[in-house]
């Protein structure tokens, strides 16, 4: 579904991806990617709530993103965190850290002419250290490798991870796989061969 939402934001962006998170003029973080997904999942009442001139976390903002969205949240994870300390609703999902920078864009033609939509991964399942579903910083780079440090992409039950390529399809990874390989398919524009 995340996959859906995605391609429908690329449609109407003129084939761009969302933006890994925003800032403001004083470089402070703004908002993340799932929150540009709010109007296509079906959540556009929630998103006119949002005051974007202000942090995700400011209190004006809080009872938008204290919400729990189920679509944000990994259905193989049902004893998953819902909320953080603070009241936040969580995500069991991260985007590619390589296709989301902060205040840009990476547009679908740029990855599709270098490595390949089917050949780049976009987002994954994690396992540890979730992160608000709102959170400008909700990004992770691929490369670290699956399972092995707080801040990868990795499954709470399997050994690997499920990741939503580019092009849309999602694919189970062993966390074994070749560290050159992983890097390969984590990188947006690295031109490498996929064995």
């Amino acid at each position: 579904m995340l996959g859906m939402a995605l391609a429908t934001y690329s449609d109407i962006s003129n084939q761009h991806l969302p933006m890994g998170g925003n800032t403001d003029q004083l470089n402070q973080p703004l908002h993340g990617w799932m929150t540009s997904l709010l109007p296509y999942i079906n959540e556009s009442a929630m998103a006119r709530e949002i005051d974007d001139s202000r942090a995700w976390n400011a209190p004006e903002n809080k009872k938008v993103f204290s919400i729990v969205i189920p679509l944000f949240l990994n259905s193989h994870f049902p004893e998953g965190p819902k909320q953080n300390a603070a009241g936040y609703g969580l995500s069991h999902f991260s985007a590619n850290s390589q296709l989301f920078p902060v205040d840009q864009s990476i547009s679908t033609e740029t990855i599709q002419s270098a490595d390949g939509l089917s050949n780049t991964i976009m987002a994954g399942e994690i396992s540890s250290s979730f992160p608000a579903w709102g959170s400008a910083t909700n990004v992770r780079d691929p490369a670290k490798g699956l399972n092995g440090c707080p801040d990868c992409f990795g499954s709470p039950d399997r050994k690997g991870a499920f990741l939503l390529f580019a092009d849309g399809h999602v694919r189970f990874i062993d966390q074994n796989i070749d560290p050159q390989v992983l890097k390969a398919l984590s990188t947006p524009a690295g031109g490498e061969p996929i064995p």
